[in-house]
């Protein structure tokens, strides 16, 4: 029998039915009028008329036809980058500007619970000795992560009510309370990690300081108590304002004291601005200063992504003086219908991932329980 050659056998098929691409954009061409028709005429105008023309008609047909081919394959290119096709979207996060309220709302719940918000304001332990048992008692010989798991924990702590979709929303109205000498009180409110809301009180007066009409520039003043679990904590802050034709800034800092008579003992949050490449990113910087000594700075920054139709928050925390370092990047997610917190962080040129729980004690206090790639869990 005689052996059928069944690739020959392919190839000619595929010569019989597959479509020709360049047909395609050659009847396409001639459609638009961009290339002549294949006609007895023309071929014997190329074959029987003068060189020169012929020449010079067939130069332009040939540019026509490269133009008109360019034009398809850009199109098509452009279509492949820009429709999905069925592919997922890249992650697009959006960096997060506060209004300059949210920023007070923020700071003063932060940096107070950073003083240590379950005890009374006349019982908080001073920094320095804080301080001092948190950096002398650590073990070197642990992995980076662990040992700042739980410096780490006071900041995550201190955070954990604006991973919401608004993050933080905040309502202000004439203060009527009579214990509390001050023009506003303002109600902020956050989510927990369970998606609970929960709310503070803060009171406070701003006054205006400075006002240059000539240059459009501001400056209040802020003075005020954020009460927490029954306990009053001391605030102070500044504001300024200036406005040009196309843009308007806005800086400010709020500092929580745990004395009111010590006032070289606190926690700032300041709101910082930086621009690169065209594009205006913002800071929230937490210093703590003991004995009027800068003795930490962190940074914190947020991001919201829409996935799924929802807005999703997470934000980057890094560690620039003091004792702990590296970045964290802090996500909240749902798995089997309970939420966790993702947490990435890259120390010393390493990086990982832990994963942090809510759970409650047996006596009904919510804890927080970290668990590591080794499945070690540490508990806070």
């Amino acid at each position: 029998m005689k052996r059928i050659d069944i690739e020959k056998e392919l190839k000619k098929e595929s010569d019989r039915f597959a479509p020709d691409p360049l047909d395609k954009i050659k009847t396409a061409a001639r459609a638009e009028n961009l290339l002549p028709y294949d006609t007895e005429q023309n071929s014997e105008v190329y074959t029987q008329g003068n060189t020169a023309v012929i020449a010079k008609n067939k130069r332009k047909t040939i540019w026509l036809f490269t133009a008109f081919a360019s034009v398809v394959v850009c199109l098509i290119l452009i279509l492949s980058f820009t429709l999905p096709f069925g592919r997922n979207k890249p992650f697009n996060p959006t960096r997060l500007n506060l209004s300059a309220e949210n920023v007070y709302g923020m700071g003063a719940v932060s940096g107070v619970r950073l003083l240590g918000s379950s005890m009374p304001a006349s019982a908080v332990k001073s920094f320095s000795a804080v301080n001092a048992i948190a950096y002398t008692t650590t073990d070197k010989s642990e992995d980076e992560a662990k040992r700042q798991a739980e410096r780490f924990n006071e900041y995550f702590t201190a955070l954990d009510s604006f991973l919401g979709e608004e993050i933080i929303s905040t309502t202000t109205e004439k203060n009527t309370d009579s214990r509390y000498p001050y023009d506003t009180k303002m109600t902020i409110t956050g989510k927990d990690l369970n998606g609970n809301t929960i709310s503070y009180l803060m009171y406070y007066t701003e006054t205006l300081l400075q006002d240059d009409f000539d240059d459009d520039e501001r400056e209040y003043k802020l003075v005020g108590v954020m009460t927490i679990d029954g306990a009053d904590y001391y605030l102070e802050g500044e504001r300024s304002e200036e406005n040009e034709k196309d843009e308007s800034e806005t800086e400010l800092k709020i500092r929580a004291y745990a004395n009111k008579q010590d006032k070289t003992s606190y926690i700032q949050m300041e709101q910082e601005y930086s621009v690169e490449n065209g594009e205006t990113e913002t800071e929230y910087v937490y210093s703590i200063y003991v004995g009027g000594e800068l003795l930490e700075q962190t940074a914190v920054e947020f991001e919201t992504e829409n996935k799924d139709g929802k807005v999703e928050t997470e934000y980057e925390l890094e560690f620039r003086k003091g004792t702990s370092k590296g970045k964290y990047i802090v996500e909240r997610e749902v798995v089997e219908n309970k939420a966790e917190i993702k947490v990435k962080y890259a120390i010393d040129g390493k990086s990982g991932e832990f994963r942090i729980r809510e759970i409650t004690d047996e006596n009904g206090n919510k804890q927080y329980e970290y668990t590591f790639s080794d499945n070690e869990k540490m508990i806070f």
